[in-house]
């Protein structure tokens, strides 16, 4: 008889014994699956938290929602920083999808930076308080500044690609510009005790990023118009 963690035999299709499955394995799996379900109960508790008591939600809020003893928290996360982790992982993956304008962009230039401009602030008016959690929370900043640089990046692949002329020395730090200006005006936006409407704020701010965009483009020799779509080069 095997003891505790040996090998247990088990006859193969072909008449050879596999001797390579352990009776932990099976436990393992399922203890690994549950913790992964239990951090993403804690995790969408933890947004809920966030949302009714603000960026300064405590980790007794979060537990009392998550329906758990605070010290039962970190039995599923290794300290308070991976549990700031998680929730910014899980928060930025749901502004990643609501992004989708700025990934499969459609439309002429105009129509995609209003779509793009819009999705943002509207996700961000609808998760101000998740949003700010994230900015404060520890070790996540980098988190924030990649998804910051892929939406630059992708900004840049279509200025390259739509207009050929454009090197890309001048593409990347316009695009990035640009992504700068839209989240310096709606995060001044989110703290105004007296906001313009969001649809017209999105407006505006499409209306200033083709301004930019066209001066730029015009020091190159490209003219170009907003309601003519892309093609690329």
């Amino acid at each position: 008889m095997g003891g505790a963690g040996r090998g247990v035999n088990q006859e193969r299709d072909d008449g050879r014994v596999n001797r390579s499955v352990t009776p932990g394995d099976g436990r393992a799996r399922r203890w690994a699956g549950q913790r992964a379900a239990r951090r993403a109960e804690v995790v969408e508790a933890a947004m809920a938290a966030i949302a009714e008591h603000g960026p300064e939600a405590t980790t007794e809020q979060i537990a009392g929602r998550a329906g758990v003893p605070r010290p039962a928290l970190y039995r599923h996360f290794d300290g308070l920083e991976d549990l700031q982790g998680a929730i910014a992982e899980a928060a930025l993956g749901l502004y990643s999808e609501a992004l989708a304008p700025v990934w499969s962009p459609r439309g002429t230039p105009r129509e995609m930076l209003v779509a793009a401009i819009a999705a943002h602030v509207r996700w961000l008016a609808a998760h101000t308080e998740l949003y700010r959690y994230v900015l404060r929370a520890a070790g996540v900043t980098t988190a924030v500044t990649d998804i910051r640089h892929r939406i630059a990046d992708r900004m840049t692949g279509l200025l390259t690609g739509g207009y050929p002329g454009l090197p890309a020395t001048v593409a990347a730090p316009l695009a990035a510009g640009a992504v700068g200006l839209v989240d310096g005006a709606t995060e001044r936006w989110l703290s105004s005790t007296d906001p313009l409407p969001l649809d017209e704020l999105a407006e505006h701010l499409a209306r200033w990023v083709w301004s930019v965009l066209d001066a730029a483009l015009r020091e190159v020799a490209i003219e170009l118009d907003p309601d003519v779509p892309l093609t690329a080069g």
